[in-house]
């Protein structure tokens, strides 16, 4: 997906829902979850990775964070390019189905 910068996310079907593995969303981390539900035709049960939102204002991962609850995202584990603010207003929003990641960590989703 995307112009100039193009990029590429994993997108696995699971019992619970599709589970969207991201780099860094250049294209746009909606338009990227959009794109998978599209695709997968099933509801997204985890959106993983780079959300690329370290630039963005409160109020735009704020808007971000709505469509998230409105194309139906359970649950997010936001890391890398997001950003400090972003991550904590995810976490805020999303509270136990809130998941920190970082390198190294084995994430069990129970597949």
């Amino acid at each position: 997906m995307g112009r100039g910068l193009v990029e590429q996310a994993l997108v696995w079907v699971t019992g619970p829902g599709l589970v969207v593995a991201t780099g860094c969303a250049h294209p746009g981390i909606v338009e990227m979850i959009r794109r998978a539900k599209q695709i997968g035709g099933n509801g997204i049960y985890l959106a993983i990775g780079g959300f690329h939102l370290s630039v963005a204002s409160r109020q735009a991962i704020k808007d971000i964070i709505a469509e998230f609850r409105w194309l139906g995202v359970q649950k997010v584990a936001p890391c890398h390019c997001t950003g400090k603010l972003a991550i904590g207003m995810f976490a805020a929003e999303y509270g136990e189905d809130f998941i920190e990641v970082g390198v190294g960590m084995v994430l069990d989703i129970g597949l």
